[in-house]
């Protein structure tokens, strides 16, 4: 049965459409800074690091390294998953850098950003953001597409 009512009930306004996330950066290898010098310094760690191929970082030597004695601990005192990583990466290249002063002997060829990072000062934040050029820009500004 009808109320005798024809007019529409009105509508409630409708949501505005909220404008997507961005979602995960995505990095593209350009062979335009295959040479370009990137710099690291953050806690203590120094290096230049090349991005040669789309799958090798050359850290050159003479890198400092944080030593494994700063490495991030769980509050029971044991290592963490990220200070894990950093030491296999360690003992992957144990033969190029000194253990006593934590800098590199050899140039070391890691597979990524985030490697290096691990490697250099056991993460704890983004890489993409610690790289630099000599002209200040990160590798993320550079490389993001």
């Amino acid at each position: 049965m009808s109320d005798g009512n024809t007019h529409a009930h009105p509508q409630p306004p409708q949501a505005q459409a909220q404008p997507t996330a961005a979602g995960k950066a995505r990095h593209r290898w350009l062979k335009a800074i295959s040479a370009t010098p990137f710099h690291v310094d953050y806690r203590g760690a120094k290096a230049t690091v090349i991005w040669q191929r789309p799958t090798e970082m050359r850290i050159l030597k003479g890198a400092k390294m944080l030593p494994d004695a700063d490495a991030p601990r769980r509050a029971d005192g044991t290592l963490g998953f990220t200070a894990k990583f950093a030491q296999s990466l360690r003992e992957d290249h144990a033969s190029s850098f000194d253990h006593q002063k934590w800098v590199t002997t050899a140039d070391i060829v890691l597979r990524s950003v985030n490697e290096v990072g691990h490697f250099l000062y056991f993460a704890g934040t983004n890489s993409w953001l610690v790289l630099h050029d000599d002209a200040g820009h990160t590798i993320h500004e550079l490389t993001t597409y």
